[in-house]
């Protein structure tokens, strides 16, 4: 009976013992809580300024990819070009109406490409396949990208709002001008790579924001196949932008 009675606290050590018990409960539950901090997302930075086009992709992927999704793959890209410091890209609305107007279901050379960038009023334009599709996971994506443009004019620095708006301006690339092939990109996003994981922790890891509290954050990226196109865009466009640092620091 005398070990039962020193184990019996005492009102004031049960009093004590609570609030111990709730200070410790509230320290380990604000912990959990805590936010963690953003990481600053890459920002890429393009060698000159230009103002450029995206043409929808071609599907070679032999996957049956919708043209809605394939239009939203365009768009990807089109936000990615307008994250890059330097660069700049129309709606693509606009280059569907010139495509349109042209007669062009596809951009299957570069004298489509050429005629493109004379009717739109851009530097260049960013034409290519899908060539991996998978959207369940792990996702995967591939594609190979060419940028078309007249490589005097994507050498010169201009004012990326300038041509918003124009449809063909006197001073646009001349369809016989020198509107060529200046950098190509083939990449393939598959989640199951290892060095493809880790840009993706990487990106996820500067947009914890966006991921609704998924951990690893990359997990949402490889559950949403949509959000992962958005990295797999800012990977090509980020390619092509490297590419044409080094071309243009070559006298490429």
């Amino acid at each position: 009976m005398a070990i039962a009675r020193s184990l019996t606290p005492t009102p004031r050590g049960r009093r004590y013992g609570l609030v111990g018990l709730t200070v410790g409960i509230a320290a380990t539950l604000g912990g959990c809580g805590t936010t963690p901090s953003l990481k600053t997302p890459t920002r890429h930075i393009a060698p000159y300024g230009a103002v450029l086009a995206v043409a929808p992709l071609a599907n070679e992927s032999g996957v049956t990819i919708d043209p809605r999704t394939r239009a939203e793959v365009s768009d990807d890209l089109i936000a990615a070009v307008n994250g890059v410091e330097g660069w700049a890209a129309v709606p693509l609305d606009r280059t569907l109406a010139a495509m349109a107007g042209l007669g062009m279901a596809e951009v299957r050379s570069e004298t489509d490409a050429r005629q493109l960038i004379a009717t739109i009023g851009v530097d260049g334009i960013l034409v290519g396949t899908i060539t991996q599709w998978n959207p369940y996971d792990p996702p995967r994506f591939g594609a190979n990208v060419l940028l078309i443009g007249d490589d005097t004019r994507l050498r010169t620095s201009v004012d990326p709002q300038a041509l918003y708006g124009r449809t063909g301006d006197a001073d646009a690339a001349s369809p016989s001008g020198t509107v060529r092939s200046v950098t190509d990109l083939v990449v393939d996003l598959d989640a199951v790579d290892h060095g493809t994981r880790q840009r993706l922790r990487e990106y996820a890891d500067a947009r914890i924001d966006v991921t609704g509290g998924f951990d690893p954050p990359e997990r949402y990226y490889l559950m949403v196949f949509h959000r992962y196109l958005r990295f797999a865009a800012d990977q090509v466009v980020g390619g092509l932008v490297e590419r044409e640092r080094r071309r243009t620091s070559s006298g490429g």
